[in-house]
């Protein structure tokens, strides 16, 4: 995904929830002029970033990739958001949850 692209749904999803540049950079560490340039494609976004951002705005870090999303950044958005769960029974909670999914979906696992 380009710069532009993302900084313009960051700047969608921190609008909908009425926050201004300044109370967003606080949030996620960083100054109002960072916050600016990522929304306007002059500065890139790291993906450990990106999980930050959908925390703070109140989002999947799907929202980012929407309709642009190949199945290596689905991968690797759940991936992330998987190794933010704190436990290991978490973890394993969800990982039997996906195979119990793809179990009724008939999806196989080779």
């Amino acid at each position: 995904m380009n710069a532009k692209t993302l900084g313009e749904r960051i700047r969608k999803a921190r609008e909908h929830l009425g926050l201004s540049q300044e109370e967003l950079a606080t949030a996620i560490g960083r100054d109002q002029r960072t916050i600016s340039e990522y929304e306007n494609g002059k500065r890139k976004v790291s993906a450990t970033d990106l999980s930050d951002f959908a925390k703070v705005l109140d989002v999947s870090i799907l929202y980012f990739y929407e309709e642009q999303a190949t199945r290596n950044d689905l991968d690797e958005a759940l991936l992330l958001e998987f190794q933010h769960l704190p436990t290991a029974e978490m973890k394993k909670a969800i990982i039997e949850t996906v195979r119990l999914i793809s179990s009724a979906m008939g999806v196989s696992r080779e």
